[in-house]
């Protein structure tokens, strides 16, 4: 009995000292993510709960609904603030089937769309709450798409801030961090090439992306100083592209070297892409039915992500597909949000559902193939889980996604303009027959896993590294302070190509007088010989 009670004493003061140990080094965090999507949200949620369960006090602002599977267990100190009034704008996004091959139109709409966006933050209560607030933050976080408007918010509280971006970095992220652009084998997603680019290509999207950066910097983040201003109506304004350069302290994307092109790195720039990816868990009775059902030929699933809905697909395309998958000895399981149309026949090998645990089926061993729209956290999940693909671009970045994929050898790229049940049907049986891409999506899936530490770690290390240096400014490149013309050393190769034409007239003229000279002392050689 005696040591049983000691040994429970024990136990009470080692969770009481591992408490206190904790709440030393625990820190008040803020997330900002109003404006976002589900596939962007996968990329920031699992950072907001291990930043809790490691005793930081955490208030994420998402302008989604709370994920109640992610947080059922959610602690204390993990704050979770929702804005119903931004629902509209995420069930709306105003991007579908019809904008596919608009990808530059989509970056040259930001003005409009930074419109909408910070009109409706700047009328949230939840916005407000944190303006009047008077609590103390050791850091913010801001998700890096089209939430530039809370960044009065870093200047209310002056503390640093991190961006964390569910995509490859846009040009005026790498800008903001002070990052070469590296557009000689960059591409951005209005060019949509592939890294080894010809002449013409080069140039096409070396100008390009820089006028994608100047417009966002000269037409998009004005207007969002025009609404601060008119809205907010506050005191000693400071515009937001100078609060981002004075608090910014690192940029994570949601990029690996093994799946994306190579671009430029820096301290500030952290890659943690596939920080979402987890091994599978066990399926609902009736899906592992379903699938279990499916024999040796294995089954496929279809989703084309959150924004691109199966019912937005046309109709054409849509029985393309079905008529496609009537010929298949694999079963299919389609994400389909809404009823089929009344002229379509599902076949008996098909199964529509509104959501699928697209990771655990993924993970399944009966798994054969994956056909998707090229989403970054899809092709993550399918290159971790080691399932070859077809992809098929819709938007954004997709198609350079695709392209990666598609030379890499792991995946088949099909565009949606040129398709054909032919094509659709010999695109599948060319990634099931063909063993060389199993192989190769087996050889990708190493690399991709083997990382010193899981993404998610690396997150949060540098999340705390900012905290602990106190924005760690020493991480921050003195090419911040230059303009992108001098990055690039435009001005230096134009004060050398202006010596060098100055130097080579200097020497025309300077061998024009010489031959005058020569010239004339001849002439008057000439003529001395004549009179002479």
């Amino acid at each position: 009995m005696l040591r049983t009670s000691c040994a429970t004493v024990l136990g009470s003061v080692l969770l009481v000292l591992s408490s206190l140990i904790l709440s030393i080094g625990a820190h008040n965090i803020l997330i900002l993510s109003p404006i976002t999507t589900k596939s962007h949200s996968n990329f920031i949620k699992p950072v907001a709960k291990a930043l809790a369960d490691r005793g930081h006090y955490v208030a994420y602002w998402n302008g989604l609904p709370p994920d109640r599977l992610m947080f059922k267990n959610k602690t204390s100190n993990l704050n979770l603030l929702y804005s119903p009034g931004l629902g509209p704008l995420h069930d709306n996004p105003q991007i579908g089937y019809e904008d596919r091959d608009n990808s530059f139109q989509l970056l040259l709409n930001f003005p409009n769309r930074m419109l909408t966006y910070c009109t409706a933050i700047y009328q949230e209560p939840v916005f407000h709450q944190l303006m009047n607030s008077t609590e103390q933050y050791d850091l913010i976080i801001v998700e890096a798409v089209f939430n530039e408007c809370v960044l009065p918010l870093v200047r209310k509280f002056d503390v640093p801030f991190v961006y964390m971006m569910g995509l490859a970095p846009s040009p005026w992220m790498l800008d903001a961090i002070g990052s070469s652009l590296a557009l000689d084998h960059v591409p951005h997603p209005g060019s949509n090439y592939g890294d080894e680019m010809n002449f013409w290509q080069r140039s096409y999207n070396t100008f390009s992306g820089m006028v994608i950066l100047y417009f966002h910097r000269f037409f998009t983040m004005p207007v969002v100083d025009r609404l601060v201003s008119e809205m907010l109506q506050l005191e000693n304004q400071t515009s937001v592209l100078e609060i981002e350069r004075e608090y910014l302290s690192l940029l994570i994307t949601n990029t690996h070297f093994s799946i994306n092109y190579q671009f430029p790195t820096s301290p500030a720039l952290i890659q943690a892409g596939g920080l979402h990816c987890v091994p599978p868990k066990p399926l609902s009775r009736d899906l592992e039915t379903f699938v279990e059902g499916s024999g040796d030929a294995g089954f496929i699933i279809v989703s084309f992500g959150s924004i691109l809905r199966g019912a937005d697909v046309s109709d054409n395309v849509r029985r393309l597909f079905l008529s496609t998958f009537a010929k298949l000895p694999q079963r299919v399981l389609w994400k389909w949000e809404d009823k089929p149309g009344v002229h379509d026949t599902i076949p008996s090998n098909v199964k529509l559902l509104p959501w699928m645990p697209q990771q655990d089926l993924l993970g399944h061993p009966k798994i054969r193939l994956f056909i998707t729209h090229g989403g970054l956290n899809s092709k993550q999940e399918a290159v971790y889980h080691g399932v070859p693909f077809i992809v098929m671009p819709v938007f954004a970045d997709q198609p350079i996604n695709a392209q990666k994929a598609h030379d890499d050898g792991y995946a088949i790229r099909l565009d949606w303009d040129n398709l054909t049940e032919e094509i659709l049907y010999d695109a599948i049986q060319r990634i099931l027959s063909d063993p060389r891409y199993g192989e190769r999506m087996d050889e990708v899936s190493t690399v991709m896993r083997d990382q010193m530490e899981h993404p998610l770690e690396r997150a949060i290390y540098w999340l705390e590294y900012v905290i602990r240096h106190r924005g760690a400014s020493h991480l921050r490149a003195a090419s911040r302070k230059l303009s992108l013309f001098q990055r690039c050393l435009f001005d230096v190769m134009l004060f050398s190509l202006s010596v060098v034409f100055s130097l080579s007239l200097s020497a025309v003229f300077l061998y024009r007088l010489i031959g005058q000279k020569v010239q004339h002392e001849t002439k008057l050689k000439t003529l001395t010989k004549k009179t002479n």
